[in-house]
């Protein structure tokens, strides 16, 4: 119970200060609340990339330095659905995809013109509610664990329906930092209070 209310009281203000966030959008209603994620790549990355993503999704490592930070997302998610009494959509991992509704993750061997890092293109349904979402990770051969690791993190965040924030220590900043690269409270209230 101390959790929730940790979790509840000092970012509750956050994630509702318009300044702070973009945009927030959420998923269309997706079967058992899971959004099933197919994860790709080019025959140069290596599998061990993939891991990497795996890792990112369904890792539960926590780490405490006076607030929980998640490694995955699927742990901050369950974290957040119980402290603020919501549903918010799991991620699963599948080989195959048998259904639209759907994040798929590519692992490029190729950079990009506009020279991100990654980039995330989301697909609304007419509520405007998020239906299909595909993220680009580029020059991910040539990428190391850590790096991996924030990217995806970050794109994931889109894919879930964050935009931006100002924040300057989150994950959800337009320019990725490597020291604050985990899942905070902020993006999590900010998941809760869409759903």
């Amino acid at each position: 119970m101390a959790v929730a209310i940790a979790i509840f009281v000092p970012t509750e203000i956050w994630a509702d200060n318009d300044e702070r966030w973009e945009k927030l959008s959420k998923w269309q209603t997706v079967k058992e609340s899971i959004i099933p994620v197919l994860i790709i790549r080019d025959s140069v990355v290596d599998q061990n990339h993939v891991n990497i993503v795996e890792d990112v999704i369904n890792s539960k490592k926590v780490k405490k330095n006076g607030r929980p930070l998640y490694s995955g997302w699927n742990e901050g998610i369950k974290e957040a659905s119980k402290a603020f009494d919501v549903k918010i959509p799991t991620l699963e991992i599948r080989h195959t995809l048998d259904r639209s509704e759907s994040i798929v993750i590519y692992l490029m061997g190729k950079g990009n013109k506009e020279r991100f890092d990654g980039y995330t293109n989301l697909y609304y349904n007419g509520d405007k509610e998020i239906e299909k979402a595909i993220i680009s990770i580029y020059n991910a051969d040539e990428l190391n664990k850590k790096q991996i690791e924030s990217i995806v993190r970050h794109e994931l965040g889109h894919a879930l329906g964050l935009s931006h924030t100002t924040a300057k220590e989150d994950l959800m900043r337009p320019t990725i930092d490597m020291n604050h690269s985990l899942i905070s409270l902020l993006d999590l209230v900010a998941l809760a209070h869409m759903y």
